[in-house]
């Protein structure tokens, strides 16, 4: 395997890269930035490309295969088909499943710790994750008080396999900047790219 040291250089240039850009841009110009326009990745395509480099620093490129797509249920009309942004799936079963967003907010944040739930409790979703799935939901820049995590933990439950990562230093808005004004929070993007490694690596041997 190669050396780990050398995995985080290449990610962390990834996002330094997405982040230099994104430099000074403001209104529309930053949301169509950041969301992905078709001229500009976006955030999730520097997402899945992370997820990518991990997965080929593993030597699983060949057994891992990201996705959108819903999940349905077999009666449309009586249940809710269920996504979120990056499914990852290693062989046939989800390992990771990951929502990219430039900002989490509280609403923004409760809403998706439902979808949590949902996925994890409605069969036809529940029988295609790995035993041992993991949430991710990774931002620009998050905004949350712990209080409110602590009360998703509580009410809506799942809160030891939920990750959060920011790759901004600061708040939204800090300074009167935008996202990318500040530079990157490289300690986020470590930690992120630490998870996938941790966690993919399980998978290096078939089970």
């Amino acid at each position: 395997m190669k050396n780990n040291n050398l995995l985080q250089e290449k990610c962390l240039s990834g996002v330094r890269s997405f982040y230099d850009e994104g430099v000074g841009l403001r209104s529309k110009e930053l949301k169509n930035y950041t969301s992905g326009d078709g001229k500009n990745k976006g955030m999730e395509e520097l997402v899945k490309e992370l997820v990518d480099a991990v997965a080929d620093h593993l030597g699983l490129s060949e057994r891992i295969k990201i996705d959108q797509k819903y999940f349905n249920p077999e009666d449309t009309e009586e249940w809710d088909p269920q996504r979120m942004d990056l499914h990852v799936w290693v062989d046939d079963k989800v390992a990771l499943v990951i929502e990219t967003r430039a900002w989490v907010d509280k609403p923004f944040y409760t809403l998706k710790r439902a979808v949590v739930k949902n996925f994890m409790e409605l069969p036809y979703v529940s029988e295609k994750l790995h035993e041992d799935v993991e949430f991710i939901l990774v931002a620009l820049a998050i905004d949350i008080k712990p209080r409110l995590v602590r009360t998703m933990d509580r009410v809506l439950g799942y809160g030891d396999i939920i990750h959060t990562f920011k790759f901004s230093p600061h708040r939204r808005g800090y300074k009167g900047g935008n996202y990318f004004d500040h530079g990157v929070s490289e300690a986020g993007v470590e930690k992120f790219i630490t998870l996938l490694v941790t966690k993919l690596s399980k998978h290096t041997e078939k089970e």
